[in-house]
């Protein structure tokens, strides 16, 4: 089977952007003998308009950071509301985060879950949800001094904390099914404190055009 690479990848985004159909695009990789499932999670990329957007290039999982995507300013404002208790959503710094995380998707607010601000003391570690979201949005607010790193271990992705990036993944498939490589787990702080927010989205709302049904 061969393998999907980045000049393939490159034509595919190209030719979405030119508003070619994707039926079509995912037809011809197939006719070039690359590996279904790599190139329908290629084909059906959700076309995100997010400033600072990187693809993670992996084969098995949508998954996409954004460096900046919270000012510095915007990060210690959280922050210094976190001393305390964790700020809630009549908080002017939390409605503002959470409006543009739902912006940044296309989502409704409806379709997700409260946004939720975390802190992480030395020792202690993220865990991920029960049950299976569509969408995760997740942002660092600071940087720990060790340790806090949040693992993909399906794909061997590893991501260190960063004051203002935006981690943003899909747990489904294009066809709607789990995606099994959207496993994920943090390591836990060994120095300082981690704190990050975490948007969760439960129906697949308006973020990602479903699969084509078969051609016959």
């Amino acid at each position: 089977m061969k393998v999907l690479d980045q000049p393939w990848k490159d034509w595919v985004r190209l030719n979405v952007a030119r508003g070619c159909l994707r039926e079509e695009l995912l037809g011809i990789l197939l006719r070039e003998g690359f590996d279904e499932e790599a190139a329908r999670l290629e084909a059906f990329r959700t076309p995100l308009r997010i400033p600072n957007l990187q693809p993670v290039e992996s084969p098995r999982l949508e998954i996409y950071t954004a460096e900046r995507f919270l000012t510095r300013e915007h990060c210690a404002a959280l922050m210094a509301r976190m001393r305390g208790s964790a700020p809630t959503l009549l908080d002017s710094a939390i409605r503002e985060a959470d409006a543009k995380i739902c912006a940044a998707l296309g989502a409704d607010p409806a379709a997700a879950e409260p946004l939720r601000a975390q802190v992480y003391e030395v020792g202690e570690a993220f865990k991920p949800p029960a049950g299976r979201p569509t969408w995760t949005v997740m942002v660092h607010l600071n940087e720990p001094a060790g340790g806090g790193e949040t693992l993909f271990p399906d794909i061997g992705l590893v991501l260190r904390p960063k004051s203002g990036l935006a981690v943003i993944w899909n747990s489904l498939l294009p066809d709607g099914t789990p995606n099994r490589y959207s496993r994920l787990h943090g390591r836990p702080v060994t120095a300082g404190r981690k704190a990050i927010l975490t948007k969760w989205f439960r129906r697949p709302a308006t973020l990602s055009p479903a699969a084509p049904p078969p051609r016959r």
